[in-house]
């Protein structure tokens, strides 16, 4: 390793433990994230124990044709999971046009696989790991220089924080751009955790999730002719089975 890349990953090493042996410093490391059709700005902010993944506050709705309906709204948050480990708590924020409403899970419990491939981003080293979760396959690449357990979405549980994740799919494309540590903690973490109408089981959210699709098209079935045909097409969703082991209840 040549002195000044010594220096640079020193440095980085040397600026994250200066960063969190302060209670109000947080590291902001900011992605870009493709899911699905949706390719949005992500934010992963966190201390040593909380942390909020910001991905995503656009509303849009296409109704241009009563054969192909986009539906997709949310609010100027957005969606966001946030994680307390000492509280050993995982919310999802969900926003719609009437309500918001925060999902309680459980921390994931991920059998990670770490691989002995490694490559470089920005002289930061990162090592490739695999797993699977509610019926999708991971590939994560960490980086141990940083050593949070965190990352992007409800992933975690590796040692060090995880830039780049994807599925193998296909379907999510999560890529590093950029890290801030000097950072205070994110105001809005206050409006997110005090500001919601419901708080509800991720089991209670899926089958919402699903009743709320059934009800959408019973309702454009009543206002159409009969032997026009709908198609609505309803973004699929990141996790495809949901077998909750320790459900929260509430």
């Amino acid at each position: 390793m040549s002195s000044l890349k010594y220096f640079i990953v020193v440095f980085l090493i040397i600026s994250y433990t200066n960063v969190s042996s302060q209670d109000n410093k947080w590291v902001k490391i900011e992605y870009t994230q493709a899911m699905g059709r949706h390719i949005t700005n992500a934010s992963l902010f966190f201390d040593n124990n909380e942390s909020i993944y910001l991905f995503g506050n656009h509303t849009k709705i296409d109704t241009t044709s009563y054969t192909n309906l986009i539906y997709n709204i949310t609010d100027d948050i957005g969606s966001v999971i946030y994680k307390n480990h000492s509280e050993n708590k995982l919310l999802t924020r969900e926003a719609s046009a009437t309500e918001v409403k925060l999902i309680n899970d459980d921390f994931p419990n991920l059998n990670w696989t770490i691989t002995e491939e490694t490559k470089k981003i920005n002289e930061l080293s990162l090592t490739k790991a695999h797993t699977n979760f509610r019926g999708r396959n991971y590939i994560a690449w960490y980086c141990d220089q940083i050593p949070v357990n965190n990352g992007p979405l409800k992933m975690g549980g590796l040692p060090g924080i995880i830039l780049e994740l994807k599925t193998t799919d296909g379907f999510l494309n999560v890529s590093f751009d950029k890290i801030n540590y000097q950072h205070t903690k994110p105001v809005v973490i206050h409006r997110i955790l005090n500001k919601y109408d419901r708080i509800i089981t991720q089991k209670q959210s899926v089958e919402e999730n699903k009743q709320f699709v059934e009800n959408l098209k019973a309702k454009l079935k009543a206002k159409l002719p009969r032997d026009v045909e709908i198609k609505i097409n309803v973004d699929e969703f990141l996790e495809k089975e949901f077998k909750l082991e320790n459900e929260k209840q509430n």
